[in-house]
């Protein structure tokens, strides 16, 4: 062994040969415990370092000249989490190294969440007879932990209305009829208003027995938010803002209220019917009369008859005529879905042969129900080659019959190759049809039957909006914003004003179109939430078993993902933008890319702070080494090892911002028209423009919009930023390359010779090893000169017993204790200016567990490291200078000589990773040859390219046993050729 190679581990342990199995519907074996200590509060050497600096009364959070959060004059920014109902209000004797958990593992921000829920005995709102006075022992408990949060410098967003459950004794008539938490009608109703402002009051004045101060006059209180998740503009997008029995969640009290505020607001526009009808009827066009659907009513007698059900195998269903029920006439169509795989689209009720034509608006209207409550899809699509989508809606089934609509303008025309699609495969079950029509719209205005004066303008539903004229689309829209704008300003004014509260104040975090968008420019901050594989319920809302996930890799999507969405023109030029929950659910086996994919992309738009969702739900079990739930991450080591390093990434700025920041100019009619828009599938610019710029909107008013012209072609994977830091290949390979930060997440296995920055993946086995890859300096120096930094190999972690059901969910079946992550080898070619390096593997509490392995350099300043688990945490110690006359980093360069390494893993089971250099271009032949000379593989016979290469070889057809692996190359030197370089080395196959 040359003193270029690798030196023998002084840390002795078994060598892992990672999890035996990748598949994302299994549970693996061989998993290792790594279970951090929830008391945990220490500093260590090789974790980037937090100290506890208690919030002081003049570190109030403000917002700074150059619109992003600031602390007495300088930027900050919050690396947060939300800590929701029980978990909100922990236990006195535990508070205290909760607080110093969170701090220690880089946390600045709590939101606390759900702290009014209906379903807790620790509720703000538990055990009063009314939701109007708060459950005092609660409020002590919330108020101790913020005394403690406040003693680490942690910081605090507080919810005001998130769960609240309205009831009769609060004086809110059909308080029993309300939608779930009150939400959408909160926004319009006075007295929910006045309620929401009372709680405000109580809340927030109250004087904290552990502090002396009141929340207002509280520095540890960072920001508050009005309303969680609530959006009139939402509702009305989803068809909602109807009577119950229409299929709406409006009481007919309030349907009566929104009426009466509707009206209102046109007589102080126009005055008369006369003078609505001059502005909403110019543009009238005519309707076509029948429909295209043949045989929509299914009274033709054949069931056939225009209709087809398709069938895409392990579904199976079959389609009859049924005289037993109908929404009208005698007949309708029944489908029956025998058996689900849990893809909708896999069973499809349809028609084709139907035409649409560019620039036109038609409108879809047909009859449905279901044996039970659950979800099925509409779509407009071509029937052939390439499958062009025209229009998408989902649609909630009921057991009983009801009227639905879908309205869309076509982009294309399509003669003739049109198909009118109903999905619903997604559940076994029946499913009746009836009614169904299609026509193509005219436009309408204020109808014959409308009258301002008699109180008889309908209020028109979103999905309606395409077939009616400008002017009535600007007013229905300007109403519903009218009305959120009012609310919003009316909370801020009272908690600014009334309660005098310091601190930055946002609205809501529903932004489902440029109105919701508009509305929340107008606070101090804009906040927008987003999941990547949120659970679903077929059936009952939270099921504890009836759930599924798609259990897929956000790496590979390409249309971008959570993150597109989340941050395309979201935030607002000059003001802070936040995001208050986001996570990839557990048990998603991916779900280790969404820390780094989040801290990332955030720090590149320069966002102010992010929030997971979430670290715990309960109040006194904090020790149980148990994930129990979707979001939870505090027992999550496959996401809580990721926390120090990316919390130093985000919170120190070692990510940069945009270079190329793309502003956004909106104009009234893109606010007030934008249904029009929606509904027809415009796209003013594509999502995904944010995975290579920060994009902000500027104004929703102004006076000459933006041409966003420019902007409306789809930028092409791979997906790089304008700073060059964050590359998105959407093949598997996430990765951020900086100067003080390293991180990678994906199918490392797939990603051999793969450089990001500093560092090389060498090898990763098992084939298909997903993992993520986090490296960062400890000191304010590059990682290539750092002498101390930090490193996480992070995968996947299950409950020991997890039971999986398919693909996509365990039920109830979430194991028991302790969790247990899935092992890697990951070997890599680390780029650190020195003579030597020390790697130590690091214990729970990130202490140093053992001396470690030190390394010589493989080639000039080039270390190749093996992490071989368990454990995800391992500090790197450099020694001497290194060779300070090169820059070069591994990968990078011609090497200067042959050489043929030690396969890695060695010994291994079945795949191993073989690597060697060639100084110029070679004829090589690498042969692996079994214990009598017997040629068993040959990797590599041609002519190759100077550099360093690496090929895996497959020994599972082969007994356990000696093998010889043989590099013979031969250089190309013109015409003559030098002498052949050979070298052999040996392996050990362990069955």
């Amino acid at each position: 062994m040359n003193s270029r190679a690798r030196r023998v581990a002084l840390w002795s342990v078994p060598l892992l040969l990672g999890c035996a199995s990748f598949s994302p519907a299994q549970n693996f074996t061989g998993g290792y415990s790594f279970a951090l200590p929830p008391q945990d509060t220490t500093t260590q050497t090789f974790l980037p370092a937090f100290p506890a600096r208690p919030i002081a009364p003049q570190d109030f959070i403000g917002v700074g000249l150059d619109g992003h959060f600031s602390l007495n004059d300088a930027p900050v920014r919050f690396f947060g989490t939300n800590c929701v109902a029980d978990g909100a209000v922990p236990a006195k004797t535990k508070a205290s190294f909760i607080a110093g958990r969170l701090r220690k593992m880089g946390f600045n921000l709590i939101r606390f969440h759900h702290l009014d829920n209906p379903w807790s005995t620790l509720s703000l709102l538990y055990g009063t007879g009314d939701t109007r006075h708060l459950n005092l022992y609660a409020l002590d408990r919330l108020e101790f932990f913020i005394a403690e949060l406040k003693k680490n410098g942690v910081y605090v967003n507080m919810n005001l209305h998130v769960a609240r459950t309205f009831r009769t004794a609060d004086g809110v008539t059909a308080a029993d009829s309300l939608p779930e938490f009150g939400k959408g009608v909160t926004i319009f109703d006075p007295r929910l208003i006045w309620l929401q402002q009372e709680y405000a009051s109580q809340l927030l004045t109250h004087v904290n027995p552990y502090t002396g101060l009141s929340m207002v006059n509280d520095p540890a209180i960072a920001m508050i938010e009005v309303t969680n998740e609530n959006s009139l503009f939402r509702f009305w997008r989803d068809g909602l803002l109807t009577p119950i029995p229409l299929g709406g969640v409006l009481s007919f009290y309030h349907d009566a209220m929104l009426d009466s505020l509707w009206h209102a607001y046109l007589a102080a526009a126009y005055g008369s019917t006369t003078a609505l009808a001059a502005a909403w009827n110019p543009g009238l066009q005519p309707a076509d009369t029948v429909s295209q659907v043949r045989n929509g009513s299914y009274e033709n007698g054949g069931i056939v008859a225009g209709w087809t059900l398709e069938q895409h195998s392990p579904a199976a269903a079959a389609a009859f005529l049924d005289s037993t029920t109908a929404s009208s006439g005698s007949y309708s169509a029944r489908v029956e879905v025998t058996q689900s795989d849990g893809v909708d689209w896999h069973v499809q009720w349809k028609q084709t042969g139907l035409r649409i034509i560019k620039d036109s608006v038609y409108t879809v209207r047909f009859a449905a129900r279901g044996d039970v409550v659950r979800t099925f899809s509409l779509t407009l699509q071509k029937e052939s080659s390439p499958w062009t989508g025209y229009g998408w809606m989902s649609f909630a089934l009921s057991t009983s019959w009801k009227q639905y609509t879908y309205t869309f303008k076509a982009g294309t025309s399509d003669p003739l190759d049109t198909r009118l699609t109903f999905s619903i495969g997604a559940q076994a079950g029946t499913t009746w049809f009836d009614d169904v029509v299609m026509v193509r719209e005219g436009t309408g205005g204020l109808g014959p039957a409308e009258n301002l004066e008699e109180g008889t303008v309908r209020r028109i539903g979103y999905a309606e909006c395409l077939a009616y004229t400008d002017g009535r689309i600007r007013d229905i829209t300007g109403f519903y914003l009218r009305l959120q704008n009012d609310y919003f300003d009316r909370m801020r004014e009272y908690l600014k004003n009334v309660l005098h509260v310091r601190v930055p104040i946002v609205g809501t975090n529903w932004n489902f179109g440029l109105p919701d968008r508009a509305s929340q420019a107008r606070m101090d901050y804009i906040d927008n939430h987003a999941y990547w594989d949120h659970p679903s319920f077929p059936g009952v809302p939270w099921s504890a078993t009836d759930w599924t996930i798609a259990n897929q890799p956000m790496v590979r999507s390409t249309n971008g993902g959570a993150i597109a969405g989340l941050m395309a023109g979201v935030g607002v030029k000059g003001k802070p933008f936040t995001v208050s929950e986001y996570n990839h659910a557990f048990p998603n086996r991916y779900q280790s890319e969404g820390i780094l994919f989040l801290s990332a992309y955030a720090a590149f738009q320069g966002a102010d702070g992010f929030m997971l969702f979430d670290y715990s739900g309960a109040a006194d079990d904090w020790e149980t080494d148990r994930v129990n739930g979707y979001f939870d991450i505090h027992r999550n080591t496959a996401m809580m090892s990721l926390i120090p390093a990316s919390a130093s990434a985000f919170r120190g700025g070692l990510v940069a911002p945009s270079s190329q920041p793309v502003t956004l100019r909106f104009d009234r009619d893109d606010v007030l028209l934008s249904p029009r828009k929606d509904g027809g599938g415009a796209q003013l610019y594509p999502p995904t423009l944010a995975l290579l710029h920060a994009v902000r909107a500027e104004t929703y008013e102004a006076v000459v919009p933006a041409d966003l012209t420019a902007l409306q072609t789809p930028p092409a994977a791979p997906y790089v930023t304008d700073t060059g830091e964050i590359t998105w290949n959407t093949d598997g390979l996430f990765s951020v390359a900086t100067p003080r930060f390293v991180g990678a997440a994906g199918f490392l296995s797939s990603s051999i010779n793969t450089r990001i920055g500093d560092v090389v993946i060498h090898a990763a086995s098992p084939p298909g090893a997903f993992a993520a890859l986090a490296w960062v300096s400890l000191t304010d120096r590059p990682l290539a000169q750092s002498r101390l930094s930090h490193v996480t190999v992070s995968t996947m972690l299950q409950n020991t017993g997890m039971a999986w059901d398919g693909t996509s969910t365990v039920h109830d079946k979430w194991g028991s204790p302790p969790t247990l992550i899935c092992p890697i080898l990951l070997i890599g070619r680390f780029h650190v200016a020195a003579d030597s390096i020390r790697v130590h593997p690091l214990g729970t509490s990130g202490e140093v567990a053992s001396p470690g392995t030190v390394y010589a350099p493989s080639d000039t300043n080039t270390f190749t490291v093996v992490f071989n688990q368990p454990t995800p945490w391992y500090g790197i110690e450099a020694f001497g200078g290194g060779v300070t006359s090169t820059g070069s980093r591994p990968g990078e360069g011609v090497p200067e000589r042959y050489g043929l390494f030690q396969n890695y893993p060695n010994p291994f089971n079945p795949v191993t990773a073989i690597s060697y250099r060639l100084p110029v271009v070679s004829r090589v032949r690498l042969v692996v040859y079994d214990v009598l000379g017997r040629e068993v593989a040959r990797l590599v016979d041609g002519r190759q390219m100077p550099g360093e290469h690496t090929v895996s070889w497959d020994g599972g057809g082969s007994a356990s046993g000696v093998f010889f692996c043989r590099l013979l190359a031969t250089a190309e030197s013109g015409r003559t050729s030098a002498p052949a370089f050979e070298q052999t080395i040996k392996m050990l196959l362990v069955r």
